[in-house]
């Protein structure tokens, strides 16, 4: 799953009825808690149908933590950037339901292309992760 958010603000308070510390704590634990889960999946041998049920598992895996980490609520300044956050993990799942699709027909070409896709979004996504402190949630793998 890797990528989350990195509070750049000050740390304590309460901005807006939400509290800044437990936020990103918060954010931290569930992308912790779901890449453990992932780093547990094998990635393929040599066999590209192996890409269905791998993104297949992947991809539940990371639909249901973005779900978790859409249901928190950010400081009111660092929503804007959190949705575009959680709007580049969304990309990120679409691809690899794309390369669960790519891996059943066993199509090399549509399956480099979501694996380019997922390299994107979330390079994308963990810069913003690392500006809003969410450390946990920046992945350290690139798509493949």
């Amino acid at each position: 799953m890797g990528t989350c958010l990195v509070l750049a603000a000050g740390c304590g308070g309460d901005e807006d009825g939400v509290d800044t510390d437990a936020f990103p704590a918060e954010a931290n634990a569930i992308c912790a808690d779901y890449e453990e889960k992932i780093a547990t999946i094998p990635p393929p041998q040599e066999d590209l149908d192996e890409w269905a049920a791998i993104a297949g598992d992947i991809g539940d895996l990371l639909e249901a933590g973005v779900n978790k980490l859409d249901a928190l609520e950010p400081p009111g300044d660092l929503s804007e950037r959190y949705d575009e956050w959680l709007a580049l993990k969304r990309e990120s799942l679409s691809a690899t339901r794309d390369l669960q699709d790519a891996g059943a027909a066993a199509n090399q070409e549509l399956i480099s292309e979501a694996l380019d896709r997922i390299e994107q979004s979330e390079s994308r996504a963990d810069e913003i992760a690392a500006e809003l402190g969410l450390d946990e949630c920046a992945s350290t793998q690139a798509g493949d």
